[in-house]
């Protein structure tokens, strides 16, 4: 469809909507809603006449099943609570309106009541949101609300009110049914099972196990690998098959999956698999292990975050969850376990509901699919591509969606190319690739694919999963003909030729860049190594390429357990961050710190770790990657005669400097100093905590003025009393373009590295 006709410019109308009470914005952004309806009605009609689905559907919610929609809400910031307008969620979530005209299809052309339908979501963040707004209300604000983006007069949220809002104006007044009902019992959080929900269209967050445990259920895992058996909300399982009265409350439900395609920071897309996969499992699922000790998730607090106990990568470290760091055996080595990591988290959890006689529906929003990022962290990017694809397999689905993200070769030249290399696949896109020239490190253009290095599919099919192998029929709504593939390639017909459909982006996440442009980076090392004499390729290798066939794959990533420590520092720093009046700068900090820094060098912590040291190399390589797109040329200090940016790669050192200077200062100059920095978190609460805001213009820790660190340099520059904390850093890091930093001091002490000391070390972080 077209992309600009759909949801693209709907945040601003739904401002003046909520400001303004703008009957014309809201009857435009119906009429960008009544367009996607028309358009999801090709791609599920096609489905329809494909696999019969619509009867199956109908005939299990006759029988009691609701029809449970189940959309990606892994950040639900959409509604600005201040603005009311784009907050950062909103490019990264299942967009609210593409669920409108889902629910809209539903209703109107299977016949089925609104109160036969619920909506269900496990955020990883709604949690968390909740003593967010809840402050910023002045009341309690439940999860549902926010999932719902209005409480009251309160707006801030995803914005399932407004989806209710739309559906009861598309309503026919024959109907008796009311989409609005269940809307008062999401903002009082009242709590209705499925089968006493009566005439209310239900809102269910599957993380709240802890409430009331009987609304999980434990089931087996059908050939399980990470885990055996897996506790479920029973809204999506249904309740015990041998207890009628648990039955009659919780009667299961027909699945509707509504992911939105993104590409992700641990994996390669999050789509139709992952919104299940990671999606389903339970935020707040007790463990039994004492007080706030939780299944899946961390930190072991009241408002858990991340679902860090699932296995996101193989090797899975042992943890002392009192300090957040690893544990070593008498050898000195990190204690670690094999696991299947995530292709085996994923797998387990959908193969469980599987087993449930769960009937699936998949249908993916990639109208504007994310480039970047899949966090509400403000780098996402928006790519309109226009796309509404369903399928009854969410392996297919998301075979299709990555082989559509990862091709920008046609189908007659990649299969040339794929017999001449002898590549598994002709579905390739272009890169920058780096090579030698003079004194330089240059750009060039080449060719790769993660694909090449990717096994989630077929481990899946292998797993009873789904299928890799799909077709495509539908309708190009733009040029009016239709869809289908060849090979898997998607295309259209067109006067009777078949025109390949094909994006023109070049999709990568920063944080997963070694394995999605792996080759990229390690023709960079290889380059540099050629260039200079270092050893860098062979860092990557003997970090990484654990079968030593000389390609990192996704499921190589070290063997030190990374990401489970990462998600464990991660959640302990939200966690910070939601107590405490300045949480939000101490939980930065320690972020920052212990993640990045502290640990990717033994000399920097005392306890001698280094579990970040081989991710070290993955950030120090992307951001030359990003140095070399800068568009002034300048001189390399580190080796004489090379130059970076204007296509030209800086040196290793170089770009290891710049990670570092920006971590620890925001930039390398002193006007470059930022407040999401160490010492910019550090000063901001010195002068909150210790000088009454003067120069950050507040002691409220969310706001500051932007010229607080220059005022604050300038003064010390001109005799003013520094304030009264200080940034240890190691030796080299006290001074910026040749400028010593007030408040900071150089050592090689690694118990201060890193550390920030108030008030005379009477506070230390």
């Amino acid at each position: 469809m077209d992309a600009l006709r759909a949801y693209a410019g709907v945040p601003g109308l739904l401002r003046k909507v909520i400001d303004e009470n703008d009957g014309d914005a809201w009857a435009e952004i119906t009429g960008k809603i009544d367009y996607i309806y028309t358009h999801i009605g090709y791609a599920l009609r096609a489905l329809d006449r494909e696999t019969g689905f619509i009867g199956e559907v109908q005939s299990q919610v006759r029988s009691g099943k609701k029809l449970l929609f189940k959309p990606n809400l892994v950040g639900p910031q959409v509604i600005d609570p201040v603005t009311h307008g784009e907050d950062l969620g909103a490019p990264i979530c299942t967009d609210w309106s593409v669920m409108a005209a889902l629910m809209r299809w539903f209703h109107d052309n299977l016949d089925i009541d609104y109160h036969q339908m619920a909506l269900g979501e496990a955020s990883t963040s709604s949690l968390l949101l909740e003593s967010v707004f809840g402050r910023q209300a002045g009341r309690s604000i439940t999860s549902e609300a926010i999932f719902e983006g209005r409480s009251g007069d309160f707006y801030g949220g995803w914005g399932f009110y407004f989806v209710r809002r739309y559906l009861a104006e598309r309503h026919s007044p024959s109907h008796t049914d009311n989409p609005m009902r269940g809307y008062e019992e999401s903002v009082a959080g009242r709590y209705f099972p499925p089968g006493r929900a009566g005439d209310r269209l239900m809102v269910y967050d599957l993380n709240k196990l802890c409430d009331d445990l009987s609304r999980g259920r434990t089931v087996p895992v059908p050939g399980g690998a990470n885990f055996q058996e897996i506790t479920l909300h029973k809204a999506i399982v249904g309740g015990d098959p041998r207890d009628a009265d648990d039955r009659g409350d919780y009667p299961g439900c027909v699945l509707v999956n509504v992911p939105k395609m993104k590409i992700h920071a641990q994996d390669l897309i999050t789509n139709a698999v992952k919104n299940l996969g990671i999606g389903l499992y339970p935020t707040q699922c007790p463990a039994y292990t004492g007080e706030n000790s939780w299944k899946y998730a961390l930190p072991s607090s009241a408002t858990p975050s991340y679902k860090a106990k699932l296995p996101h990568m193989p090797w899975v470290a042992e943890v002392d969850t009192a300090s957040n760091l690893p544990v070593k055996d008498e050898n000195g080595d990190y204690v670690v376990t094999k696991t299947m990591g995530m292709p085996g988290t994923q797998a387990d959890v959908i193969r469980a509901v599987q087993n449930q006689q769960v009937f699936m529906v998949h249908v993916s929003d990639a109208i504007d699919m994310i480039n970047l990022n899949h966090n509400p962290e403000g780098i996402a990017v928006r790519i309109p591509e226009g796309y509404i694809w369903s399928s009854l397999d969410c392996v297919a689905l998301d075979h299709l969606c990555a082989r559509y993200c990862f091709k920008t070769v046609p189908m007659a030249e990649g299969l040339k190319l794929k017999e001449e290399n002898g590549w598994a696949t002709e579905f390739v896109h272009h890169v920058p690739v780096a090579k030698v020239e003079g004194r330089n490190i240059v750009t060039a253009e080449g060719l790769d694919s993660p694909l090449f290095r990717y096994n989630l599919y077929r481990y899946a099919e292998e797993r009873g999963v789904g299928r890799q192998q799909y077709y495509v029929t539908g309708w190009d709504g733009i040029t009016g003909t239709p869809l289908a593939s060849l090979l898997g390639h998607p295309g259209r017909i067109e006067d009777a030729a078949f025109v390949e459909l094909m994006t023109k982006t070049m999709y990568y996440n920063p944080t997963c860049m070694l394995w999605d442009m792996q080759k990229t980076l390690l023709c960079y090392a290889e380059a540099h190594d050629r260039l200079t004499g270092s050893s860098i390729l062979e860092q990557f290798m003997e970090g990484f390429d654990e079968n030593r066939d000389g390609i990192i794959d996704y499921d190589e990533n070290g063997q030190k357990g990374f990401w489970t420590l990462g998600f464990s520092i991660l959640s302990h720093a939200l966690d910070l961050e939601m107590t405490g009046d300045y949480g939000m700068l101490e939980g930065r900090f320690y972020q920052v710190a212990n993640l990045s820094l502290k640990h990717t060098d033994r000399d920097w912590n005392p306890q001698g770790h280094d579990f970040a040291r081989e991710y070290m190399l993955v950030w120090i390589a992307t951001q030359a990657y990003d140095m070399s797109k800068a568009e002034t040329v300048s001189d390399d200090p580190f080796v004489p005669g090379m130059q970076w940016g204007g296509g030209m790669w800086p040196s290793w050192d170089l770009a290891a400097w710049h990670l570092l200077s920006g971590l620890v200062y925001g930039g390398t100059s002193p006007d470059q100093v930022g407040p999401g920095s160490l010492y910019g978190t550090a000063f901001r609460y010195a002068d909150k905590t210790l000088h009454n805001g003067a120069y950050t213009g507040s002691v409220d820790q969310g706001v500051s003025d932007p010229r607080a660190v220059a005022t604050y340099f300038r003064a010390v520059s001109n005799g003013a009393d520094p304030l009264d904390f200080i940034l240890y850093v190691p030796a080299g890091f006290g001074s910026l373009a040749g400028t010593k930093i007030p408040n900071v001091e150089e050592t090689n002490d690694p118990g201060r590295i890193f550390t920030a000391h108030f008030a005379g070390g009477q506070e230390i972080w």
